[in-house]
């Protein structure tokens, strides 16, 4: 579901949070042979609250470093 469908804004709230933090983590992802970072970044939670992230990278490289971050 879009966060613009969540009813309650406490949840809403929430999933802003999380967001923020991890674009924080993720704005200091750079990849070491491309120079480049994620993108196309999504967060995914299922009704426990158990999150995904999602992402286009331009190598593994950048996937490790991702990974270190979150």
């Amino acid at each position: 579901m879009p966060l613009d469908q969540v009813r309650d804004q406490r949840v809403v709230s929430a999933l802003q949070a999380a967001a923020r933090d991890v674009g924080t983590r993720l704005a200091k992802a750079k990849c070491p042979t491309h120079g480049r970072g994620p993108t196309d970044v999504r967060l995914h939670f299922d009704a426990s609250g158990n999150g995904d992230l999602k992402y286009e990278s331009c190598c593994e490289k950048l996937g490790e470093a991702v990974s270190k971050l979150v």
